[in-house]
């Protein structure tokens, strides 16, 4: 298994408004992590949750046909068992 780590998307524009004096809320963690076994990916990702006030990991499919929708975790370490666990990938 591959672990790729970007920076999120979200938290770019999110620093960017923030130097542009523009304050606006940080919904989005830092990083983005893709997690590839064959032809299958999978993105991890910290959201965070406006009326629950907290932070969480969010795991979607974007290559193959692992599973539909979006599965949510509490920690990271949760996320990444569970990721494990569809790409077939010993713990």
């Amino acid at each position: 298994m591959k672990v790729k780590k970007l920076q999120h998307k979200g938290y770019e524009e999110f620093l960017n408004a923030k130097k542009r004096g523009i304050k606006i809320n940080q919904y989005f963690g830092q990083w983005q992590y893709i997690f590839s076994e064959k032809k299958n990916k999978i993105s991890l990702v910290k959201l965070f949750h406006p009326f629950r006030e907290q932070w969480f990991w969010e795991i979607y499919c974007l290559e193959g046909d692992l599973f539909e929708d979006v599965e949510i975790f509490i920690t990271k370490k949760k996320a990444e068992i569970r990721i494990k666990e569809i790409l077939g990938v010993e713990k």
